[in-house]
């Protein structure tokens, strides 16, 4: 019995590590085409796809928890690949944002803002040169161009709070 344990919760590993994996295997630039192969092999569910939009949906898992995918493609390519998990409080938000930074952190390095930690007197100065600090203290990035990854939490609404993991415009 334990033997059969054991293989299902690595089994739960393996979707899991796999679901990560989402965010290497396509970049904005690559072809539409292979996104449905992709989420299938990850184990995710096809929620919507609109060719005239561009814009398909996906249920699948990302970090340990539910998420939806969103993917927009124009022409054929990927623009934007958007992975949201929904929580119903500010600390689990804030610990699943966490555990993706590290992650994302230990594959890309440091990021290049990271609003998360951000300190006082960085928030002071930011302020000081009127940035939206509402903004920069929910982002974490990690580059300057627009196929860099971003991570970003919101308050969606009463008892809803969204992470979000974006890749593209």
């Amino acid at each position: 019995m334990k033997i059969i344990g054991i293989f299902l919760i690595s089994l739960l590993m393996v979707e899991t590590v796999c679901a990560e994996q989402r965010l290497w295997e396509i970049h904005p630039g690559d072809s539409c085409g292979k996104i449905p192969e992709i989420e299938k092999h990850l184990g995710s569910h096809e929620l919507a796809a609109d060719d005239a939009t561009g814009v398909s949906k996906y249920s699948g898992m990302q970090g340990g928890e539910k998420a939806t995918i969103e993917y927009l493609c124009n022409e054929g390519r990927l623009t934007e690949q958007k992975i949201v998990v929904a929580t119903t409080t500010r600390e689990a938000a804030y610990r699943f944002a966490n555990a993706q930074k590290t992650a994302l952190s230990k594959r890309l390095g440091e990021p290049v803002h990271d609003g998360l930690t951000l300190g006082t007197w960085d928030k002071l100065l930011f302020g000081f040169k009127g940035a939206d600090l509402d903004y920069l203290t929910l982002v974490v990035v990690w580059g300057r161009s627009e196929k860099d990854v971003m991570l970003l939490i919101r308050e969606a609404g009463n008892n809803l709070w969204e992470v979000s993991i974006s890749q593209g415009s």
